[in-house]
């Protein structure tokens, strides 16, 4: 996880040493997420190979600001100050206010999580999940987590409406072909592969992650366009334990998923 951090474009190594200002701080935040229980001022200042006392400085703005607190041992970790903005960012989000009732239903009438998702780039960020309370298999999702949009449900019912022709898949498998790696022996990476289920999901209107992204765990997406008819804003997904809802399964309730949505928010579907 801290070397995940650290590859960033504000943390990596190799550029640490120049780090100044602004960049200190937000690595500094981003390292501290991956220390719940805290962590002191030479580990941090080691891992960001900066000056200690350029370090020490960040943190005492960070400090001061009330997004982190040290400890009795002074040790550093996020402060509920972070937390609260966080939090009240979230909770203030229209969309996502819209869409936990529609995650709710589906997660209680498929008795599998849920997710709503947006694009970012080459990934999908998380705003909202709904995990059923009898649910033995805790999804390794969280809320403002991020995953590689070729190879999830969710990321590819969005990439769809990005990448509408060959050449535009192409471009895109070419700049991110160091990072689209086959997590599993079911993952798509060629352009052309791509390409073909980026057609099927248009036509029908949803997306399959078929155990592309985890062993062992399928995927049904639905885009939903809640602002504009042509490019989705985000989109809902059902990821279920693949032994516990096989694959067809789990396409064939399609559209009682779709009823679902349909009865709160109309039609916002493709």
């Amino acid at each position: 996880m801290v070397a995940d951090l650290l590859k960033t474009d504000s943390c990596a190594p190799e550029e640490s040493k120049s780090l100044n200002g602004s960049d200190r701080v937000l690595a500094i935040l981003n390292l501290l997420g991956s220390f719940p229980d805290g962590i002191g001022l030479n580990e941090l200042a080691r891992l960001l190979k900066s000056p200690r006392s350029s370090v020490h400085r960040a943190l005492s703005a960070l400090r001061r600001a009330n997004l982190i607190e040290q400890d009795r041992d002074s040790r550093y970790r996020l402060g509920y100050g972070l937390l609260r903005l966080a939090f009240s960012y979230y909770e203030e989000l229209d969309e996502v206010g819209r869409i936990r009732p529609v995650l709710s239903a589906l997660a209680q009438k498929f008795g599998e999580t849920t997710h709503y998702a947006v694009l970012d780039q080459f990934e999908v960020m998380y705003l909202a999940k709904i995990q059923p309370a009898r649910s033995r298999y805790q999804m390794t999702s969280v809320i403002g987590g991020r995953n590689p949009a070729y190879c999830t449900g969710v990321g590819k019912s969005l990439l769809a409406y990005e990448l509408k022709s060959l050449g535009a898949v192409e471009e895109f498998v070419a700049q991110h072909q160091s990072s689209m790696v086959k997590h599993t022996g079911h993952t798509l990476t060629s352009a052309s592969a791509l390409h073909r289920d980026f057609e099927q999901t248009r036509e029908e209107g949803y997306a399959l992650d078929r155990e592309e992204h985890e062993p062992g765990i399928n995927c049904l997406a639905i885009p939903l366009f809640l602002t504009s008819k042509s490019v989705p804003d985000g989109a809902v997904s059902i990821t279920a334990v693949a032994q516990r809802f096989p694959l067809k399964k789990l396409e064939a309730s399609i559209d009682l998923a779709r009823k679902v949505i349909r009865e709160h928010l109309g039609e916002v579907m493709a």
